[in-house]
C-alpha cells in the first residue's frame, strides 16, 4: 500500500480512486473525529449507510447531545481497510471458482 500526503482537512478529504492508495490528508490527527458525511465520501458510500453500519455496530461512533454521529478517523479507516480486505479476499475467491470450473478455459 502507498500512502500520499495531501494539503486540506478532513472536510475536504474525499477518499481514494485507487485500492491500494490511502490518501491521508497533511495535519490530519488520526485522533481527530468525522462527521457521518465526512466517513461517507471516505467510504464511497451514503451517509444513511454510515448510520446504518453505526447502528449496527460495524462502526464505532459517539453522539452528541443534539444527536449527531462523530466517528474517530482511526475507526474509519479500520473500516475502511478491513472492507478492501474482504473485497479482495471475495475476489480471489471467485477467481479461484471460476478457474476450477473452467470458465476461463480457450475458447474456439
Amino acid at each position: 500500500m502507498r500512502i500520499e500526503f495531501s494539503e486540506g482537512t478532513a472536510a475536504e478529504f474525499k477518499g481514494v480512486d485507487h485500492a491500494d492508495v490511502l490518501t491521508v490528508p497533511t495535519g490530519m490527527n488520526m485522533n481527530q473525529t468525522m462527521t457521518v458525511p465526512e466517513v461517507a465520501a471516505m467510504l464511497n458510500v451514503t451517509p444513511k449507510y454510515v448510520v446504518k453500519l453505526i447502528r449496527d455496530g460495524k462502526l464505532r461512533a459517539s453522539v452528541s447531545a443534539d444527536g449527531r454521529h462523530t466517528v474517530a478517523s482511526r475507526d474509519a479507516k479500520a473500516y475502511r481497510l478491513e472492507a478492501r480486505r474482504r473485497g479482495r479476499k471475495a475476489l480471489e475467491e471467485l477467481a479461484r471458482v471460476s478457474q476450477e470450473a473452467g470458465i476461463y478455459g480457450k475458447q474456439k
